[in-house]
C-alpha cells in the first residue's frame, strides 16, 4: 500500500472512529435514556432577547414540544422525526445511514439573565426551530445603558 493510501486510510478510520464516538456520548446509556439523538442548538444574544435556533430537518411541527423550565433556567425542546415509508422497489442494499430518527430532547441552558418566560415565542421554516426568550424589561434597559 503507497504511503498516500495509507495516509488516507488512516484519516477514514479516524474520522469513522470519532463519529462513532460523538454517537455513543449522545446516547448515553440506552437503559437510563430515552432519546436517541439530540438537535444542535445555537444560543445568540442580543440587548432584547436570546435567540435559540435548532436544526431541526424532517421534523413536523405538530411533534415538537418546548418548554420553559424555571427552576433550571432552561428550556426543554423535545420531539420526534419520524422515518417516511417508501415503497418497496426492490432494494437490495443499504450503504450508508446518517440520519437520526425517532424521539429526540435537548435541554437549553439559558445564561443567568432574568428572562419573561410569558413572552417566549417559536416559529418554525425550513427545518429550524427559531425560539426567541426576551430579557427581563429591566435587564434589557441596563444593557442599553451600557451601550450608550
Amino acid at each position: 500500500m503507497a504511503r498516500r493510501e495509507l495516509d488516507e486510510w488512516f484519516w477514514q478510520v479516524g474520522s469513522e472512529l470519532q463519529r462513532l464516538s460523538e454517537e455513543l456520548y449522545r446516547s448515553g446509556p440506552t437503559v437510563v435514556r430515552r432519546t436517541f439523538w439530540e438537535p444542535r442548538v445555537d444560543v445568540i444574544e442580543d440587548s432584547t432577547s436570546f435567540l435559540l435556533k435548532g436544526e431541526l430537518a424532517g421534523v413536523r411541527g405538530e411533534d415538537i414540544q418546548l418548554i420553559y423550565i424555571p427552576e433550571r433556567h432552561s428550556v426543554l425542546l423535545r420531539g420526534v422525526r419520524r422515518e417516511e415509508e417508501y415503497p418497496e422497489t426492490g432494494r437490495t442494499g443499504i450503504y450508508q445511514l446518517e440520519i437520526y430518527y425517532g424521539e429526540f430532547e435537548r435541554e437549553i441552558k439559558l445564561p443567568e439573565i432574568a428572562v419573561e418566560s410569558d413572552g417566549i415565542k417559536a416559529h418554525y421554516r425550513n427545518g429550524f426551530l427559531l425560539i426567541v426568550v426576551p430579557k427581563a424589561a429591566e435587564t434589557s434597559r441596563k444593557i442599553k445603558a451600557k451601550k450608550i
